[in-house]
């Protein structure tokens, strides 16, 4: 099974060429307000994608989905393809996938967030991930997990990690083959370690300066349904076509 990952497309979904294939995954921050047209919008150019299935979760910038769930979720009713997660599953050939929405944060204001210091909120959040998931859809990365924002263009931003440690725990606690996040535009890439244990993904695809100015536009990952790991797991496409395997 092939995944496709992409992220952080702030209502720019349509510069995005996709082939389509088997599993595209956005994580999160598909709007830029809280405007049910930019919902519909993104959901007909996904429902278009020539993919047997889509997943999508919330991020920080996607505020209707906490201010008015009930009418987010009458517009993803009409698209019958999308899967939309938001603390919850869906197993695909045999492979759980689970995705949540939410973000440590310093300041107040973003949509599905908790402040740094809250560790009872971020623990309350990360436990309900279960224990036999796969594929984690998260919108923002773990601690030290490709958390950094490599090329700031703003004076508030900061060079350090600003992944969630108690999300980072509880993945070590699961051992999902495959964590997917995005939220820190410049990190986009892959971790893979070299041993059993999970891989990392930023599939962010516009960089700090909400441009496609990120090397790729999504990611491709294939994975099997046995917990063995593909020997070369990693195949990125770059926006050229040309294909490498590993970062």
């Amino acid at each position: 099974m092939k995944l496709h990952c992409i992220s952080d497309t702030h209502t720019r979904h349509r510069e995005i060429e996709l082939p389509g294939g088997d599993v595209l995954i956005h994580s999160g921050d598909i709007m830029s307000a809280p405007d049910p047209s930019q919902l519909s919008d993104f959901l007909v150019w996904l429902d278009e994608q020539a993919y047997t299935t889509k997943i999508f979760i919330a991020g920080n910038h996607d505020h209707l989905f906490e201010k008015e769930p009930e009418l987010a979720e009458k517009i993803i009713k009409m698209f019958p393809s999308v899967i939309y997660l938001q603390d919850s599953e869906v197993a695909i050939d045999g492979i759980k996938f689970y995705g949540a929405p939410w973000i440590p944060t310093n300041r107040s204001g973003k949509a599905f967030s908790y402040m740094r210091d809250e560790y009872d909120i971020a623990k309350s959040h990360w436990e309900k991930i279960p224990t036999d998931t796969d594929v984690l859809i998260t919108h923002g990365p773990a601690y030290n997990k490709l958390d950094r924002i490599m090329k700031p263009i703003r004076k508030d931003q900061t060079e350090l990690n600003l992944g969630c440690p108690i999300l980072g725990e509880r993945i070590k606690e699961i051992n999902p083959r495959l964590h997917i996040c995005g939220h820190i535009h410049s990190s986009q890439g892959i971790l893979d370690i070299s041993e059993p244990t999970t891989t990392y993904i930023n599939a962010a695809s516009l960089g700090e300066d909400y441009q496609y100015s990120n090397k790729r536009k999504y990611l491709e990952w294939e994975i099997t349904r046995n917990r063995e790991r593909r020997p070369y797991g990693l195949v990125t496409r770059y926006r050229n076509g040309s294909n490498t395997r590993r970062d």
